[in-house]
């Protein structure tokens, strides 16, 4: 049994998630394009996209809406999704070794982190992989768990060391059964 849950995106999926991706990056004139945008040649509304992939992921196998509000004055407000009654950041990994081998990156270093990332119940680590237009979901961590771990810096590919994020390896999550929700 595998220990994670792999969800075909179709290409309704893809669309989707494209069109959100590019209303989310339109606000990027007003606050900003975030720290994911321009890291490794990659654009801020591709950095959207492949976060949307695993919130498209996880929104099909609990049989829900992606959010699709775009707010005017802010992001989100923590969290990507509501399952049950519990609000769900989805981190989504898209580089090459987070389709076997992810590790959840929750970022901590600013204030603003800290507040959002208090409006998350729990987070659920996915990978995507461009290529087969697949979603891996490896589980979840709640916030709790998440915020009894020292912070960390991962060297980026510069040498420099990159944000300060709490970090959960994939042998450290919860599965997604575990939950106790209709998957």
């Amino acid at each position: 049994m595998a220990d994670f849950i792999e969800v075909q995106l179709t290409e309704h999926d893809i669309e989707r998630a494209k069109t959100l991706a590019r209303k989310r990056d339109e606000k990027k004139s007003s606050f900003g394009h975030g720290r994911h945008g321009n890291i490794g040649g990659t654009t801020s509304e591709d950095s959207h996209y492949k976060g949307l992939t695993g919130e498209v992921a996880v929104c099909k196998i609990f049989d829900i809406e992606v959010d699709s509000e775009i707010y005017d004055d802010h992001g989100d407000d923590g969290y990507d999704i509501v399952i049950g009654d519990l609000h769900a950041d989805v981190k989504t990994a898209a580089h090459g070794h987070a389709w076997n081998d992810p590790i959840l990156k929750v970022s901590c270093e600013y204030k603003k982190d800290r507040i959002k990332l208090d409006n998350s119940d729990i987070f659920i680590s996915c990978s995507y992989n461009d290529r087969l237009k697949k979603v891996r979901i490896w589980g979840w961590v709640d916030k709790d768990t998440l915020k009894n771990r020292n912070p960390e810096r991962m060297r980026l590919k510069s040498g420099r060391p990159g944000p300060l994020n709490y970090h959960v390896k994939k042998h450290e999550l919860q599965k997604m059964s575990e939950l106790g929700l209709d998957i």
